[in-house]
């Protein structure tokens, strides 16, 4: 991969620089990524960051394809063996025919921040606002069946008064 201010970002391996003590916040790792600019730290910031990335952005209304998406910092754990801080993201929308064209696109945007992420899966939602339910359900045939537990709890806490409910069933 080249590696230019406009690419998106390349492998920990590629950038991967370690921070002085005077350098860290608190609990943060001591070894930095950087990418596009910025810092992709373990710790604090990281978990700071990851929170402005919304956990649930799907359609007002219809039934259309999602993916579940996990987001992370970095590819590699700190050097103490923790894990860098990561979270799941659920996304769907009417206008994409894959569930690749999905992943594609909010891959992109999230390598923007300064993070990267992986596909866990993906289904179908059936949105239908007027009487508040979701229903998630299905199977991606590039990705595989999204752990629909996960995406219908994301679901649940960005809409509290609706009903959400999930199946492994259909496609």
């Amino acid at each position: 991969m080249e590696s230019t201010p406009d690419s998106v970002i390349g492998h920990p391996e590629d950038c991967a620089r370690p921070l002085r003590a005077d350098q860290r916040e608190e609990g943060e790792s001591v070894l930095s990524i950087s990418g596009r600019g910025r810092f992709a730290r373990c710790g604090k910031m990281a978990e700071a960051d990851l929170a402005q990335i919304p956990d649930v952005d799907i359609d007002p209304d219809g039934v259309f394809k999602y993916v579940l998406i996990r987001v992370h910092s970095v590819r590699d754990s700190k050097p103490n063996g923790q894990d860098c801080p990561s979270k799941e993201i659920v996304r769907g929308y009417k206008w994409a025919e894959y569930h690749a064209d999905i992943y594609d696109k909010v891959s992109e945007e999230i390598q923007k921040k300064g993070f990267d992420c992986e596909c866990l899966g993906g289904g179908r939602i059936s949105h239908q606002s007027q009487d508040k339910k979701i229903h998630v359900y299905g199977y991606s045939m590039g990705f595989g069946r999204a752990q629909h537990s996960l995406s219908t709890e994301k679901i649940k806490a960005h809409y509290p008064n609706y009903e959400v409910t999930w199946a492994d069933d259909g496609y």
